[in-house]
């Protein structure tokens, strides 16, 4: 288990928990236990991290010690969980359907949303005893918190808070060139993808991490390619990566998505706004919601306390979108932070996220637990 691998060279206790989904979906689930030291209390709440697209719990954890969330969360006396979304590298199982099974992949983070997250937020509440736990979402993680909230209101109880880094919601001002070519989703596109039976895209695979490895290692001429094609996606960052960490991150990512997740993503960056799975045409539309356009998500239905971070260089989560984001979530107490010079992964790799980020994050749940821990 690739994971397990990163935080047990650190000396970490890993576990691995299986969790079902509802809809039949096997995930499993990361878990770092909280220290047992006299220095720490047992009542902290538990933390729940969840990954972006293309990622996986991998993402908290490969930066390594005084670099990574969860490793700076266990650090400070928490018990962290670490969810992985169907169809990613950890989460391949279902009741009935086999991955080569189309059927297996029609689903996009709206499924993550309403089936994923409950049943890890469910299962973590009954394994530790908790009425609630803190969330940190990053990118399509904070998508799939907010699709949860709004279709399931009651999950709001929950939470103790959760942190949005580099929330992706709106996406009308996204210009990430890759991401908006794949996002017009071109009939020709759709034809080659069907043609090849393609219904997951860049799972993770020997040939990626190998290629990732060889052709992105720091002492490579190629490492420049490799640090160019990542900021195309994700911007141009004021902070340069580890030249060590690429490699790193790349042993677990990527970690292979449906093309609904894509498909969905695209349509949000084309319509401007979150809502529902568009299917197409008025008729099936009507027949799935009743009405001939997706419903959009109901934002006030989120009443939480929020840390939301974004980047000043992100050109997937843009300062224009998570404004309007922050101005639709009006039933929640809300802190919005802009980190200069971050690009969409500095919150997960920079080795000024502890400083900028974490802390205000570890900060809050600190003051959230301490009448509890006392």
């Amino acid at each position: 288990d690739s994971v397990c691998q990163v935080v047990q060279r650190q000396g970490l206790q890993c576990q691995v928990h299986p969790v079902e989904t509802a809809d039949g979906y096997r995930l499993n689930v990361h878990r770092i236990p909280a220290p047992h030291t006299p220095a720490c209390s047992r009542r902290l709440r538990p933390f729940l991290l969840m990954h972006g697209l293309l990622g996986s719990a991998g993402d908290f954890v490969s930066g390594g010690r005084g670099r990574s969330l969860a490793l700076e969360l266990h650090a400070r006396c928490f018990d962290v969980w670490l969810g992985n979304a169907r169809g990613t590298t950890h989460s391949r199982g279902h009741r009935s359907l086999a991955t080569n099974d189309a059927r297996f992949w029609q689903f996009s983070w709206h499924e993550i949303g309403i089936y994923d997250l409950p049943a890890i937020v469910d299962y973590v509440l009954a394994r530790t005893g908790h009425q609630q736990l803190h969330y940190v979402g990053h990118s399509q993680g904070t998508t799939v918190l907010l699709v949860l909230l709004s279709q399931r209101p009651e999950y709001n109880l929950r939470f103790a808070n959760a942190a949005l880094m580099a929330p992706v919601a709106f996406l009308k001002h996204l210009s990430s060139p890759p991401l908006k070519l794949l996002a017009s989703d071109s009939s020709m596109v759709t034809l080659l993808l069907n043609k090849l039976g393609l219904h997951e895209l860049l799972p993770a695979s020997a040939l990626t991490q190998v290629g990732g490895q060889y052709f992105c290692s720091a002492t490579l001429p190629t490492y420049a390619l490799c640090t160019l094609f990542t900021s195309l996606y994700v911007g141009f960052s004021d902070y340069p990566l580890d030249r060590n960490i690429l490699p790193r991150i790349l042993e677990t990512t990527p970690a292979g998505i449906s093309r609904r997740q894509l498909q969905h993503f695209g349509q949000l960056i084309n319509s401007g706004m979150f809502q529902q799975f568009d299917y197409r045409t008025p008729s099936l539309n009507a027949q799935k919601y009743g009405q001939s356009t997706p419903p959009s998500y109901q934002l006030a239905n989120v009443r939480l306390q929020l840390q939301v971070f974004h980047g000043s260089r992100d050109v997937l989560s843009s300062p224009a979108d998570v404004q309007r984001l922050a101005g639709e979530l009006r039933n929640s107490r809300i802190e919005t932070y802009q980190v200069q010079g971050y690009n969409h992964i500095d919150f997960l790799f920079a080795a000024t996220a502890p400083q900028l980020v974490y802390r205000r994050i570890i900060q809050q749940a600190w003051q959230l637990d301490t009448p509890v821990a006392q």
